[in-house]
């Protein structure tokens, strides 16, 4: 039986060893909630970012003229207040052209932080205007979202 014991002791310990690391590290990382105008919680525009250095992965989401809308996103830090996305796909709307079944779409927009919210676009003069409240991320979302294989991918791209 110590031999069993042993085992199973080594076999959960490679696993804890093998599971993904928690990369909600970064300024960036977190669950953000955009819910104004929306009529529902089902409505409100969301992002769930993951950050490694200075890469920015994860999804995104929004409701428009009675559709839902989702993708997923690539993006670099340019500094701990300011990124710049740099790719997306997803169902075809604002945010998107390219499905992600058929790759990703370059783009040049940027993320921002101001007073603990979350901007995604820029002000004509530089001001910046965010509407994303950060939220608590249930860990089995974060989870899933962080054994993706697209999303390992996205940490550790070079662009």
């Amino acid at each position: 039986m110590a031999t069993s014991n042993a085992d199973s002791a080594v076999s959960a310990q490679s696993t804890q060893q093998e599971a993904p690391p928690a990369t909600v590290a970064g300024p960036f990382a977190g669950a953000w909630e955009s819910c104004d105008g929306a009529v529902s919680p089902d409505e409100c525009s969301r992002y769930l970012l993951i950050q490694h250095g200075d890469r920015i992965c994860g999804t995104w989401s929004y409701f428009a003229t009675g559709k839902g809308y989702e993708g997923r996103l690539g993006a670099r830090a340019i500094s701990e207040t300011k990124a710049q996305r740099t790719q997306v796909c997803g169902r075809p709307g604002s945010e998107a052209d390219t499905e992600c079944a058929a790759g990703w779409q370059k783009i040049d927009k940027p993320l921002q932080l101001c007073d603990g919210k979350l901007s995604d676009m820029a002000g004509a003069d530089g001001p910046c205007f965010a509407d994303y409240k950060r939220v608590p991320v249930p860990q089995d979302e974060l989870s899933a979202l962080e054994a993706e294989p697209w999303l390992k991918a996205c940490l550790t791209a070079e662009q």
